[in-house]
């Protein structure tokens, strides 16, 4: 079965009522995952995903959350200067009366 398809029965009855395929949904919060998250490794992106999506039918779709995250991040990533590059402000010493 493609993925972002699966069987009917296994379809969470909301995201059916709506029409919103597993592969929309997830592809959509793994976008804006990455777009707020720099540099999470796989196994933390996993976790993200069983936080958002708690439901057994949703489990399915966590290989191919995983695998949208860490190309958007990559994708972002290099189209950013690297910290190292970037002006910082320098520290202000406040002096103690």
């Amino acid at each position: 079965m493609p993925v972002g398809r699966p069987r009917a029965d296994r379809q969470l009855a909301p995201c059916r009522e709506v029409g919103l395929t597993c592969h929309e949904c997830v592809r959509q919060s793994a976008q804006q995952l990455a777009q707020i998250s720099e540099g999470l490794s796989a196994g933390r992106v996993r976790q993200m995903f069983n936080a958002l999506y708690p439901a057994p039918n949703c489990l399915p779709m966590a290989g191919a959350f995983v695998q949208i995250v860490l190309e958007q991040q990559g994708s972002s990533c290099s189209a950013r200067r690297p910290l190292t590059a970037q002006v910082l402000p320098a520290r202000v010493h406040a002096a103690v009366a």
